[in-house]
């Protein structure tokens, strides 16, 4: 008989290593942090100065936390995301983000058939949508983009509906790459003081959110039909 794993606890444990990972980014980068909260020009080099003393271990840390959090269900990994930017820059911000995101997914999908799921989860008005695409592997790549739809979804739409896995992991890669490259560059900017681009950063995100809108109603109208 195949062993099951619980959704809750898989949840609970995923949260642990969250605290744990935070905890050591909070150790190793407090003085940063006590910087960027009274952050001025005087400061700035000495700043730049302490986070390139930073090696591949920080890295690992927040890759660690980007890649849990994006496989825990209504936990947001957008503030690591962008701190990973900030501290990092945005090329070395984007490999972390993008590599954690596609990560967080690739897990996800391979525990997706060990894991008993709830059947509020099972009946998720996205769930049912994202299922009914007639171009799934549009709508589910598309889905990847859109920080209001929770990952974890569109993972199991993307297992029940047997999406070939060189296409899912295409999908994931392409998905999750510009909300990965918006953070990424949002968190420097906030370093430099751009707030042009924050602006902009910002707008692309409001974008994306009305495109779940759009996505949502399309299959709603077609299904009424």
């Amino acid at each position: 008989m195949k062993q099951r794993l619980s959704h809750r606890a898989l949840i609970v444990i995923a949260t642990l290593i969250v605290i744990a990972m935070l905890g050591l980014v909070i150790h190793d980068f407090l003085p940063e942090i006590n910087l960027l909260l009274h952050s001025n020009d005087a400061n700035r080099q000495e700043l730049v100065d302490l986070i390139q003393q930073h090696g591949i271990r920080d890295m690992i840390f927040l890759y660690i936390m980007i890649a849990v959090m994006n496989a825990i269900p209504g936990m947001s990994n957008s503030i690591v995301c962008i701190f990973a930017g900030l501290c990092y820059g945005p090329l070395w911000g984007l490999t972390i983000n993008w590599f954690g995101n596609m990560t967080g997914n690739w897990l996800v999908a391979a525990l997706i058939g060990h894991i008993d799921f709830s059947e509020k989860f099972m009946h998720n008005r996205w769930l049912e949508r994202l299922q009914s695409s007639d171009h799934p592997w549009i709508t589910l790549t598309v889905a990847y983009m859109i920080p209001v739809i929770p990952s974890v979804l569109v993972n199991y739409s993307c297992v029940n509906m047997q999406i070939p896995r060189r296409n899912f992991l295409v999908m994931v890669s392409l998905g999750v790459l510009p909300v990965s490259l918006i953070y990424a560059f949002g968190g420097d900017a906030i370093f430099n003081g751009e707030f042009k681009r924050l602006i902009i950063y910002a707008i692309i995100i409001i974008v994306l959110i009305m495109l779940s809108r759009l996505i949502g109603k399309n299959v709603k109208k077609r299904h009424a039909q």
